[in-house]
Parts: structure tokens; C-alpha cells; sequence
């Protein structure tokens, strides 16, 4: 289930992640900085929306049930081979998030982050 709160769908940014704290978190904070934001629980709910929308920006989380954020990232990228993808990770899965890089993610945030 996406939470849409965009009324200009354009060049906005796709957050994805599973837990519904971190996803609000970071959905409110980009959203108090301007940005038009479309909050999604899970990768299969991104996936959809990213074809319904002008994403511009995507920020998910590596470890999710069903598709993963390396999946999510391997599928943007099959579509959009230039689309920046920003992993989000905990510290035991910084070299999950290294080797993401390695194939194609932009960057990687670690968390808990620092707003």
C-alpha cells in the first residue's frame, strides 16, 4: 500500500521500506525539506508505483520480505539503468550494501541515521 501524498507526481522521490517507523520517519523528513515524496511498504508496491509515477530519486531498505532492495535496485535498473538508488542498511549489512554499489546502487545510508 502506497502513501501518495504528492499532488505534483513529478520528480518525486520513492521511499521503500517494510518498517512503518523508518518509512514515516524519513517520508516526513524529505517531505519537511520540499520534496515530493510516495512512501511504499514493500518492494512489489515500488515497482508499481514507479511506473505510475516520475520517480526521480529511490531510497529503499536491503532487507524486506518478498523483493529485496537488491532486487528492487536490479529491477529499477533493468527499466532505468540510470535511476539513483540509495540503499538503506543496518551496520551488519554494510557489505551487503558495498557490493549493491558494485552493482549500480548510487549510495548507502546506514541506519539509524542521522536526520
Amino acid at each position: 500500500m502506497a502513501d501518495v501524498m504528492n499532488d505534483d507526481n513529478s520528480h518525486c522521490i520513492l521511499v521503500v521500506d517494510d518498517d512503518r517507523y523508518v518509512l514515516e520517519s524519513v517520508s516526513n523528513m524529505l517531505r519537511e525539506y520540499g520534496f515530493p515524496v510516495i512512501s511504499c511498504q514493500s518492494g512489489e508496491d515500488a515497482v508499481e508505483q514507479l511506473f505510475k509515477n516520475d520517480a526521480r530519486l529511490i531510497l529503499t531498505d536491503i532487507k524486506m520480505p518478498g523483493i529485496s532492495g537488491i532486487e528492487l535496485l536490479e529491477k529499477i535498473h533493468a527499466v532505468y539503468p540510470k535511476m539513483p538508488v540509495i540503499l538503506m542498511t543496518g551496520y551488519a549489512e554494510l557489505d551487503i550494501a558495498i557490493s549493491a554499489i558494485k552493482k549500480g546502487a548510487f549510495d548507502f545510508i546506514t541506519k539509524p541515521y542521522n536526520p
